[in-house]
C-alpha cells in the first residue's frame, strides 16, 4: 500500500467494512454500511478474539443511513478501494420498498463453496424428480402439478429450516419450479409466447420479494432477464401477425420484401427462413440493448446509493442482454460496425462495474471489450499467415494497454475534483456517526 493513494478500502484487519488509508498508514478512522466509526484498537494489525458487534452493522440502527458501501471486506484484496461513505439521503419510495428487504438489499454475501455446491444440487433433484414423476407420458396437468409441489417444498424449507446449505438448495429447487410451472400454465400447442415469459418474471420477482426467498438476488436476476424476454417476444409476434397479415390479403410482393430472406448455402439452392430467424433479429438485438441499458443504469443508481445486493441482480440481467444484444446486432452493423457496437457495450458494462467495485463484471466488460477490439483490428488487418495473426494480437494489446494510461490524467482530475481540490478527503470524511 506504500504507493496507494489515500481513500477509503476494505478493511485488511477484517474488523470493519472499510478503513481510511492517508497515503502512508492505515487510520483508525473506519466505516460500516457507509457509516463512518473509530476503530477501539486504533491501527493496530492484531485481530482481536472479539471482534466489534458493530463492526457488521449500522451503529444507528437505521438502515437508510448506510448509503456508499460497496461489499462485504474482501480480506484476500485490501487494495480493493470502495466509494467514500456517503451522506444519508432522503428516502423515495424504491429506498424504502429496498430498505423493508433488510441487509440483502446492500450487502453482498461472500462466496460459499458449500452454498454454492448446495443449491447446484437443490437444481439436480428437482429436475430428477420432475423427470421420475412425470415419466415419459408428460402432460400440462403433471408439470404443473409437480412444478407447484416442488415450489412449495421449497417455501417451506426456507421458511423452517435454517441450515444455509439448505436453504441454498431451497433456492435451487425454485429456480427450476418456476419456469416448469410458468411454461406447463400456459403453453398448450408446444410453443412459448410472451405469456409464459410474463408469468415466469412474475413468479420470479414475487419470489424475491416476499417471505421465504426475500432478497435472494439470483431470482431478482431471472426475473428480469425473464422480462426483457417478454418484450422480445412481443416484437417477434408482432412481425409475425405482419407477414400473417400480408399472405391474407394476398399482398405476396410485401411478404417475400419485409417477411423472407433468401440465403444460399452453396449446394441445397436458395432457402426460405422465416421473418422470426432473419429480419427480426435485428429488432430483438435493440430490445436487449435497450433492457441491458435499462438494467445497467439501474446498477449504477442501486451502487450509488449502497444497494449492491440489490444492483448484483439488475447487473446480471443487464449484462446477459448487452452480450445477447450486441451479438443479435452485430451483424446487422457489417464489419466494421458490429466490432465497434460490442466495444462501446464492453466498455459501458465496464464502467458499471468499476463503479459499483464490482470486479467479476468490470472484468466481464474488459473482456467483451477486448473481444471487440480483436475483431475491429482483424477485420481492418485481414491478416493472411499466422505472422500477421500475431501482429493482430499485438496490436490490439498494445491499444488496450496504452488506452487505459490515457485516460488516467482525467480519472485523477476527477478524483482531485472529489476531494475538494487539495488531495485531502472531502470535509466531513471524519465526522462522527448520525446517531
Amino acid at each position: 500500500m506504500a504507493e496507494q493513494a489515500a481513500g477509503w478500502y476494505n478493511d485488511p484487519y477484517g474488523r470493519f467494512q472499510q478503513r481510511h488509508w492517508d497515503g502512508t498508514a492505515w487510520t483508525e478512522h473506519v466505516a460500516t454500511n457507509g457509516v463512518q466509526q473509530v476503530d477501539p484498537m486504533g491501527a493496530s494489525t492484531v485481530v482481536p478474539f472479539a471482534t466489534p458487534a458493530s463492526a457488521f452493522r449500522s451503529p444507528a440502527g437505521d438502515a437508510r443511513t448506510a448509503h456508499g458501501f460497496a461489499a462485504t471486506a474482501d480480506l484476500s484484496d485490501p487494495n480493493a478501494q470502495a466509494p467514500l461513505p456517503q451522506p444519508p439521503a432522503e428516502g423515495n419510495l424504491v429506498t424504502r420498498f429496498l430498505d423493508g428487504m433488510g441487509d440483502d438489499a446492500r450487502l453482498r454475501p461472500r462466496p460459499s463453496l458449500r452454498t454454492a455446491l448446495a443449491g447446484i444440487g437443490g437444481v439436480m433433484v428437482a429436475v430428477g424428480l420432475l423427470i421420475a414423476v412425470v415419466g415419459e407420458n408428460a402432460s400440462r396437468g403433471k408439470l404443473a402439478g409437480v412444478s407447484l409441489v416442488l415450489l412449495l417444498a421449497a417455501l417451506v424449507l426456507r421458511l423452517l429450516v435454517k441450515i444455509p446449505e439448505v436453504q441454498a438448495a431451497a433456492v435451487g429447487m425454485a429456480v427450476v419450479a418456476i419456469p416448469t410451472f410458468a411454461g406447463a400454465a400456459t403453453i398448450s400447442d408446444g410453443s412459448g409466447g410472451a405469456l409464459t415469459y410474463l408469468l415466469g418474471a412474475a413468479l420470479f420477482l414475487a419470489a424475491w420479494a416476499l417471505k421465504g426467498f426475500r432478497g435472494r438476488t439470483l431470482l431478482l436476476g431471472l426475473g428480469l432477464l425473464t422480462m426483457v424476454g417478454v418484450f422480445s417476444t412481443l416484437i417477434s409476434d408482432v412481425s409475425q401477425d405482419k407477414c400473417e397479415t400480408y399472405i391474407e390479403d394476398n399482398d405476396f410482393d410485401r411478404y417475400f420484401e419485409e417477411c423472407q430472406s433468401y440465403v444460399s448455402d452453396g449446394s441445397a439452392g436458395n432457402l426460405f427462413l422465416p421473418n422470426s430467424v432473419t429480419d427480426n433479429l435485428g429488432d430483438q438485438g435493440i430490445v436487449y440493448l435497450v433492457s441491458a441499458a435499462v438494467l445497467l443504469a439501474a446498477t449504477w443508481w442501486l451502487d450509488r446509493r449502497g444497494y449492491h445486493g440489490t444492483g448484483t441482480g439488475t447487473v446480471v440481467a443487464g449484462l446477459i442482454s448487452a452480450v445477447a444484444g450486441a451479438a443479435l446486432l452485430a451483424d446487422e452493423f457489417g464489419d466494421t460496425g458490429g466490432p465497434i457496437m460490442v466495444v462501446v457495450v464492453g466498455v459501458l458494462v465496464c464502467l458499471v462495474g468499476a463503479h459499483g467495485a464490482r470486479r467479476s463484471t468490470t472484468w466481464w466488460g474488459a473482456l467483451l471489450a477486448s473481444i471487440g477490439a480483436v475483431a475491429f483490428v482483424a477485420v481492418q488487418w485481414e491478416p493472411q499467415s499466422v505472422s500477421s495473426t500475431g501482429g493482430v494480437a499485438i496490436v490490439t494489446g498494445a491499444v488496450l494497454i496504452v488506452a487505459p494510461l490515457i485516460g488516467a490524467p482525467l480519472r485523477r482530475a476527477l478524483a482531485q475534483r472529489a476531494d475538494d481540490g487539495d488531495g485531502h478527503p472531502p470535509t466531513g470524511a471524519f465526522d462522527p456517526p448520525v446517531a
